[in-house]
């Protein structure tokens, strides 16, 4: 009877996994703010035709003199505003593959398309606040960080 007890409080507590105070921390990067941009009908969730909306909004909002192409200058000034600075990504690069300092419609498409594809974990073509958090480590206190022993000097 004790075995079943103490069977029965280990699966209450997480399966024997000791229980913190320490809250979960969570990371959501800037183009997972955009998506959540996307998210036209107000139902947490983002389809394929908000995504494709989205992109049509967001380069037309970039392409400030209308010419079909974002040049590194627009790209700036558009991340600065819709993703919250250049410092983060996703950068200009990522966009534009050929490195032409041109990024076009189709460019920016498949870019976005592909990070949604990264962010959909069950792959059922729809983006939840769900896809969009990834968990990382706990923090320690730096007492507790290990120093790395400098390596040895190779002698001559």
């Amino acid at each position: 009877m004790l075995a079943g007890v103490l069977a029965v409080a280990s699966c209450a507590s997480g399966g024997g996994r000791e229980r913190t105070n320490d809250p979960i921390r969570a990371l959501l990067s800037a183009d997972a703010l955009l998506f959540v941009g996307f998210d036209s009908d107000g139902d947490l969730s983002t389809n394929t035709a908000e995504v494709d909306s989205g992109i049509e909004r967001e380069f037309a909002r970039a392409d400030v003199n209308r010419d079909g192409t974002l040049q590194p200058l627009e790209f700036q000034n558009w991340s600065n505003l819709a993703l919250g600075g250049g410092q983060i990504g996703p950068y200009r690069l990522d966009f534009d593959r050929n490195v032409d300092n041109a990024i076009t419609r189709e460019e920016f498409g498949v870019e976005i398309r592909a990070r949604v594809r990264d962010y959909d974990s069950d792959e059922n073509g729809a983006l939840t606040r769900v896809d969009f958090v990834r968990r990382v480590g706990q923090t320690r206190d730096p007492s507790e960080r290990r120093v790395r022993p400098p390596e040895p000097t190779p002698s001559r």
